[in-house]
């Protein structure tokens, strides 16, 4: 049945709402623009190749980069603030962002929905003080979760070297879309012998062969142990 034109059900924020919620994807850098309507600055963070999409509820993504779209700030509690110290924590200390172009991250929005990260406090000018005394506000942020595979924990998350990492990111993919991905992920590009298997299509073949994956009718690779 085709959905109505004209509903009271759906409505967003605004028609700018970025309905992703949790991505990985490769940071692609950054652009920056005066803000509107008050003296400050908007940075435009950019990722492209973009996979383990979540999205609201209610929501769709089809699109293969993202912008997430912040205000510039010094200051730990603000939208900027929560962003970078999460990506510093997980970066060596001679880098900042700029180094980061190129590197696979796994963002988090911060909103406390289906099990993410509860909002974080933000000092906010209109707050209601009977609410809120001191004006900080729970404010749902972005957050760097992973990088290049290093999660919050200053450990690899759940792979130990590329291969895994591959055979992970292989599960949901048709050999098309496994391709593209893995000759754009940097840290498949830095494994010349992975790179090569997956070219004369030995590292697929092995993984069938072993029993580790199994292709389903539609030519989706599933874990060996998914009924399909």
């Amino acid at each position: 049945m085709p959905k109505d034109l004209v509903s009271v059900r759906g409505l967003v924020d605004s028609d700018f709402e970025n309905p992703l919620r949790k991505f990985t994807g490769t940071f692609d850098g950054y652009d920056t623009a005066p803000a509107i309507g008050y003296a400050g600055t908007r940075v435009d963070l950019n990722f492209k190749d973009i996979d383990n999409i979540v999205v609201a509820k209610g929501f769709v993504y089809n699109f293969p980069t993202a912008v997430i779209n912040v205000g510039l700030s010094n200051k730990h509690k603000s939208r900027y603030g929560y962003f970078a110290d999460s990506l510093a924590a997980l970066i060596p200390e001679e880098e900042d962002i700029k180094d980061c172009k190129g590197k696979v991250m796994t963002l988090v929005f911060c909103d406390g929905q289906d099990e993410r990260p509860a909002p974080k406090l933000i000092w906010n000018k209109d707050a209601d003080p009977a609410e809120y005394p001191d004006k900080m506000v729970p404010t749902p942020v972005w957050i760097v979760a992973e990088v290049e595979g290093v999660s919050a924990g200053g450990e690899v998350a759940s792979v130990s070297s590329a291969a895994e990492w591959a055979e992970q990111n292989l599960i949901g993919k048709t050999r098309a879309q496994f391709n593209k991905w893995a000759f754009a992920d940097s840290k498949v590009r830095k494994d010349s012998a992975l790179q090569r298997s997956i070219s004369d299509k030995s590292f697929i073949n092995s993984l069938l062969q072993l029993k580790r994956v199994a292709e389903d009718e539609n030519g989706v690779f599933q874990a060996a142990d998914i009924p399909f």
